[in-house]
């Protein structure tokens, strides 16, 4: 009886080794739990930036941060989950100013420069998103996974937003006006969604940390991040609807009066003589035309830089 129970653990050992060695790849991989924390820079595209314009890249550069918990439950394919907090910022003065700098002979900007609008917007988002790598994943412990991966990703946001502007530049103090809210383009909702589309890099440092670095383009469904929409401006006025005739720029504190007399005198409005709060009116009503925007969707992109840690998971015969 000794004998025959010493020859059934024998054969117990000898399958759960054969077990381990002939299982194929996919039946060894270790699914695995992984958490993540960095940040980044954030870029938005839309009235203030336009799509075609090399500078929208790089004007106005705000930031994200973000975390993420990543399920990686086969070789090729994991899932995600994870928060964002993602800033996007424009100003037409700055945009207008600086092209107008690198092209002198330029009047594309000219009406940008006269509208005289910016804003800034924090959006929360709350993602989730799949994963394929696009490198060999295979691997029967984490601390095995391979040293470098990259990756491609998309899903969906849902993420709420509320656009803010600075209050007007106040000159007698020399002060620059409080963030408001602002909502001179309603919305349907301040809840919307967008479907992120992007790349990224898994450097791995040692057997529980990745470096991460990832790009990732926002679809959105919407024309108001910026608070910018196409149509006139109204006879009602708003609050910061029209800001044309501010002679200093609320976000910079510059004094506009140089640039706009020369757009004043190539488009024959009347010139400013450089004192008291406010220039002379040139765009907005009873003017249809230019209209206040586009009718084009707004969208933003970010980079991020994070690290990655993954929860080990310890492989047992039973």
């Amino acid at each position: 009886m000794k004998k025959v129970f010493v020859l059934i653990m024998a054969l117990a050992q000898i399958n759960c080794l054969g077990q381990g060695r002939y299982k194929s790849p996919w039946e060894r991989f270790n699914k695995t739990l992984s958490v993540d924390l960095g940040a980044g820079t954030a870029h938005y595209f839309g009235d203030i930036h336009p799509t075609n314009n090399l500078y929208s890249f790089s004007s106005t550069v705000r930031w994200n941060v973000s975390s993420n918990l990543t399920w990686q439950f086969s070789p090729f394919f994991s899932l995600r989950t994870g928060f964002a907090w993602v800033r996007i910022a424009g100003d037409d003065f700055v945009f207008a100013k600086n092209n107008m700098n690198a092209r002198p002979t330029a009047d594309a900007f000219d009406l940008q420069f006269l509208r005289n609008l910016h804003f800034r917007n924090d959006i929360k988002e709350f993602s989730l998103v799949g994963i394929i790598n696009l490198s060999n994943g295979f691997s029967n412990r984490t601390s095995n996974r391979p040293n470098q991966t990259p990756y491609l990703f998309s899903g969906i946001n849902l993420f709420i937003n509320q656009p803010m502007a600075r209050e007007k530049y106040n000159v007698s103090t020399s002060s620059k006006g409080d963030w408001t809210n602002i909502n001179i383009s309603p919305s349907n909702s301040k809840l919307n969604f967008s479907i992120p589309i992007g790349l990224g890099f898994r450097r791995k440092l040692n057997s529980k940390l990745d470096l991460v670095a990832e790009i990732s383009y926002r679809v959105t469904f919407i024309d108001n991040l910026d608070d910018i929409i196409k149509g006139p401006y109204s006879n009602a006025n708003t609050a910061l609807e029209n800001r044309s005739t501010e002679r200093v720029a609320a976000q910079t504190g510059q004094d506009r009066t140089l640039t706009f007399n020369e757009i004043s005198n190539r488009l024959g409005f009347p010139s400013s003589s450089g004192t008291g709060p406010n220039l002379p009116p040139t765009i907005g009503f009873p003017n249809p035309f230019p209209e206040r925007g586009n009718d084009k969707n707004d969208s933003y992109w970010t980079t991020s830089l994070r690290v990655r840690y993954y929860f080990e998971k310890k492989i047992k015969c039973k």
